[in-house]
């Protein structure tokens, strides 16, 4: 259970085989990136045709996620390398989010071990961390271990499968990973969980578990007051990763939501995985109640922003 398909890592997507330089359009028609490859030296780097951020730092941060896909992918695109690329994505918001965070006012930032009000809600992840997870669980679980922790996400999954984002946001639906108000999973947590932050953990507590202020909280359609910086250093993150793997690799990159894509790669067939790397779209029963857009300037923020309930 816990040894990776051999087939997967050789899987390689046709678009890969017929070159890599033209990136294909999204759904709307747009294409938002381009290789640009040196006469002398020979070597290529993936820019942004214009700006898909407001602040200059996201675009270049975005730009340099998008060129860290290109490299890692570019030769042998695999699971194997979707996982790297994802651990890398994941490693590099961690470092950035910290820095940006260590310039916070002193005591300004609430969060804490062991406060888990933002661990209640529907979480916005990409098929690349979505296997990570999965690799992460089957390489340090044992089997008994990984089928009770399989048998949680399938409950959790159930329970929440219909639910749109607002209803996900309650009490009564933690995240399947959280044991003891503590992440589970917290070396592969997602992109967006390492982004979020709170300046005041009594106002977090508060609208999660009151009714009136949560309905409150969820018709206003802003997040909560939290240091921002580390937010769009995530959204840019994942925009470069979506952007990179959709539009160099034309691979499915729509926004999943976590529960249903770690119920569908535990519990579906072996395949799903090769399948996707193929350039096929077997995920999309996991995109969950709420339907996000294709990878677009707005796209992969809009859809992961609003499954983890902030604002870009």
């Amino acid at each position: 259970m816990k040894q990776r398909n051999s087939k997967a890592r050789a899987a390689r997507p046709e678009a890969a085989k017929k070159g890599r330089r033209d990136a294909h359009k999204d759904a709307a028609g747009r294409v938002h990136l381009t290789v640009h490859r040196d006469p002398a030296s020979g070597h290529e780097r993936v820019a942004l045709r214009s700006p898909v951020f407001q602040e200059a730092w996201q675009n270049d941060v975005a730009t340099a996620a998008a060129n860290t896909a290109y490299a890692v992918l570019r030769g042998e695109p695999s699971v194997d390398g979707a996982i790297e690329l994802a651990r890398n994505a994941m490693a590099a918001t961690s470092r950035l989010a910290a820095g940006l965070l260590a310039r916070a006012p002193g005591g300004a930032v609430a969060c804490r071990a062991g406060c888990d009000h933002c661990c209640y809600q529907a979480v916005g992840i990409t098929p690349p961390e979505a296997l990570a997870i999965v690799d992460h669980l089957r390489s340090t679980l044992s089997d008994a271990a990984l089928e009770r922790v399989a048998r949680r996400v399938s409950d959790g999954h159930e329970r929440t499968r219909d639910l749109p984002s607002s209803e996900r946001f309650s009490p009564d639906h933690p995240c399947p990973f959280l044991e003891s108000g503590r992440c589970s999973i917290y070396e592969v947590r997602p992109l967006s969980c390492r982004g979020m932050n709170s300046l005041d953990a009594g106002e977090c507590a508060t609208r999660l578990r009151d009714p009136e202020a949560r309905a409150a909280f969820l018709a206003s359609g802003k997040g909560g007051r939290s240091f921002m910086e580390p937010i769009r250093a995530f959204h840019a993150i994942s925009a470069g990763l979506q952007l990179g793997l959709s539009e160099l690799f034309r691979l499915d990159m729509r926004p999943l939501e976590l529960t249903a894509a770690v119920h569908l790669l535990l519990t579906g067939p072996e395949s799903l995985a090769s399948e996707w790397i193929r350039g096929q779209r077997p995920f999309e029963p996991a995109r969950g109640a709420d339907q996000g857009k294709d990878p677009g300037p707005s796209g992969p923020i809009d859809a992961l922003g609003r499954a983890s309930g902030r604002d870009p």
